[in-house]
């Protein structure tokens, strides 16, 4: 009988136990610190590379039990689509393969980056009226009003439209940008701004700047700023009382209401620059780790198998611009000088209509590009500076060139010569002897093993880039979500120019000092005057 009720005790007290860690169990994965949160995202921008900056971000955001909407051009891909992931689809164009060489503006003089701000002002405003007129933003406030969103978050890039929704629905604001900050945001988080060493996303120098250097990235950073304020935010408010009659400060507000703005930059590519708990870097968010040993196409994977033991030149300008649309000229120097090399090359070309038929090439219109340029038999990189390709190439430490053809492709194909794991081969300076000059030197070891130097610091950060973007977001989404906004905001966006930079001191301070010159000038000048007729009347008595 003891032994019975022994074995009853005992089961009885694994019962209870079993009971006991169920409930600990159900309280733990009930916790309101993050679960549940009900995300909305806005991106009305078509760009397909911005995009998949961002997704990983959404997607995880779902995966981790928010509600996620979101309002974007691009479908996201069905294997990878939580539950939790919902769409409100644009009716975009599609951006892959559409920039052709009539497009480029690789050179930065003062004049191609006003046009350039002005082509984004221009698309910003098309890409804002598509959003306002798809019907969805009845959707997004109908919605609220049965479930409130309890955050948006929105790409930081050409306009500021979309703040219209966040002030209706008064809620904080993540922005997100795919490449370095554009220079109108960084006094939206007071982000501290010396264009004296700090380049603009519209430039690109080597390091150190000169003074002709310094003063373009000066002027270019005060006027485009200046354009976005007073001319893009202007008809951002404008666009916004049209549609949802409402009229408000937009850069006021976006001061107010933006709690984080993540950037797509590391140190490792772009150097030491100035951030505050506001601004969190994610650059390689979108590296999926686990495709980097993905199964390639069987016809690259056969390729890659035959190349030689120079291994093989992977030649990409990005899915943005249609590579066949070269000048004939350019393309027949490239073939011919490719042909003279020992290594292979895969070549990303769009066309059927090939520009040579050599076994020493493969053209293919679509690759796995980041499996691709990590494979061993891969050694070298021919990008044009798109930041995804870039970073991507930095994670698999491979030396590159860089032929930079618009936007951000200057400032990081500089910050890839700067960093010495690659050199800069303008397009319209290809020619036979100058890319001859630069395989040569791409060649040289000193970048391979710069590649590899930067390839470990990159991979071996404190926390992953997702990971990272993933626990601040949900910092804000938290019970006490609202005072870490309240917190992270700082007062310097309220100051004026003339106050932040501290010119009403030094303006207190010169005009003391000159009081005080003043002052002494005066006492100086009547103690001479003393002296001088001390001196007269005693030459008087003396005469005498």
């Amino acid at each position: 009988m003891k032994i019975n009720n022994n074995n009853n005790n005992s089961v009885k007290s694994t019962k209870s136990m079993l009971l006991i860690y169920f409930l600990l169990t159900l309280s733990a994965s009930q916790m309101p610190l993050a679960a549940g949160g009900n995300i909305l995202g806005i991106f009305q921008h078509f760009g397909y590379s911005h995009f998949k900056v961002f997704y990983p971000l959404l997607r995880t955001l779902a995966e981790q039990g928010h509600h996620v909407t979101v309002v974007t051009h691009i479908k996201a891909p069905e294997d990878t689509k939580p539950v939790n992931y919902e769409e409100l689809l644009l009716a975009g164009q599609d951006t892959r393969n559409l920039v052709t060489f009539d497009n480029v503006l690789p050179r930065r003089p003062l004049h191609y980056l006003l046009l350039e701000a002005e082509l984004l002002h221009s698309e910003g405003q098309k890409s804002c009226e598509l959003f306002y007129k798809s019907g969805h933003v009845d959707r997004i406030l109908k919605r609220h009003e049965q479930q409130p969103f309890d955050l948006v978050i929105t790409e930081y890039f050409n306009t500021d439209c979309q703040m219209g929704i966040p002030y209706l629905l008064n809620v904080p604001v993540v922005g997100l940008s795919s490449c370095l900050l554009m220079p109108y945001y960084y006094d939206r988080i007071a982000l501290p701004d010396f264009p004296s060493y700090v380049q603009s996303e519209f430039v690109g120098f080597p390091e150190e700047l000169n003074w002709h250097e310094r003063l373009l990235n000066f002027i270019q950073s005060k006027v485009i700023k200046s354009y976005y304020r007073y001319r893009t935010n202007y008809y951002d408010r404008r666009i916004i009382n049209k549609y949802l009659n409402v009229d408000f400060d937009v850069d006021d507000f976006a001061k107010r209401s933006t709690g984080l703005i993540f950037v797509n930059q590391h140190y490792t590519l772009h150097g030491n620059k100035p951030l505050t708990p506001q601004l969190v870097e994610m650059g390689g968010i979108h590296i999926d780790e686990t495709a980097v040993n993905a199964t390639l196409p069987a016809k690259i994977e056969k390729f890659l198998k035959n190349a030689p033991t120079a291994g093989v030149l992977f030649f990409s300008w990005g899915s943005m611009v249609r590579s066949s649309s070269m000048p004939t000229e350019k393309v027949q120097t490239i073939v011919k000088v490719l042909e003279q090399q020992p290594f292979h090359v895969i070549w990303k070309w769009e066309t059927d209509e090939v520009p040579t038929k050599s076994k020493k090439f493969l053209f293919v219109k679509w690759a796995p590009q980041l499996s691709l340029i990590c494979h061993p038999k891969v050694k070298y990189f021919w990008g044009h500076g798109g930041l995804l390709g870039t970073t991507e190439n930095i994670y698999c430490g491979k030396p590159l060139i860089v032929t930079p053809l618009y936007g951000d492709q200057s400032v990081n194909a500089n910050a890839v010569q700067n960093r010495g794991v690659g050199t800069i081969l303008l397009f319209d300076d290809i020619n036979e002897k100058n890319l001859r000059a630069t395989l040569m030197e791409i060649r040289r070891k000193s970048y391979a093993d710069h590649a590899a130097a930067l390839s470990h610091m990159f991979r071996h950060q404190d926390k992953k880039p997702l990971d990272r973007a993933v626990w601040w977001v949900e910092h804000l989404l938290q019970e006490n979500g609202k005072t870490a906004h309240k917190l992270l905001q700082t007062k310097a966006v309220k100051l004026n120019w003339f106050v932040y930079y501290s010119l009403d001191s030094v303006a207190i301070i010169l005009f003391g000092l000159a009081v005080i010159l003043y002052i002494v000038r005066a006492f100086l000048r009547l103690l001479c005057e003393f002296f001088c007729k001390q001196g007269k009347q005693s030459g008087k008595v003396k005469t005498k």
